[in-house]
């Protein structure tokens, strides 16, 4: 089994360190309009409500799982790449996740480069944001390829 370096637990810091101030600002948002909607309940701030919201649900979501990552162990999973893709994340991070045994990982630039369409991986991740710490290319012959990133 690779070495771990910690890159995934860092890179679950730095998405927790950046969610976290917007989190913030959407929440006290919300409560500035839920306190507005109790005195005046107009359309309009209802409709700002529903909307900051969904905004606090998605990034206290985000902000959640990274923390919770933080103090969780890695995990290992064996099995075939069914699909790969990228995608940006808030125009700011291209992002590129493979999907393995009914589960999307996110890969690091350098780990994504390696890894193909149909190879047999063995994955080391955290848990609930499913961040690779290392993955290996399994050859037929029974063998391992690192690709750690």
């Amino acid at each position: 089994m690779p070495a771990s370096r910690g890159s995934a637990r860092s890179s679950v810091v730095r998405t927790a360190a950046l969610f976290a101030p917007f989190f913030a600002l959407s929440l006290l948002g919300f409560i500035y309009l839920a306190v507005g909607a109790g005195k005046s309940g107009t359309a309009g701030r209802i409709v700002a409500l529903a909307l900051v919201g969904s905004v606090v649900l998605l990034l206290g979501y985000q902000v959640v799982q990274s923390v919770r990552d933080m103090f969780a162990s890695l995990q290992e999973t064996v099995g075939l790449v069914e699909r790969r893709w990228s995608r940006n994340e808030f125009f700011l991070f291209r992002n590129t996740y493979v999907f393995v045994k009914k589960d999307v990982y996110r890969l690091s630039p350098e780990q994504a480069l390696e890894v193909e369409l149909g190879d047999m991986v063995r994955i080391m991740h955290l848990p609930h944001t499913s961040t690779v710490e290392t993955i290996e290319r399994m050859p037929r012959n029974g063998g391992a390829a690192s690709l750690n990133g």
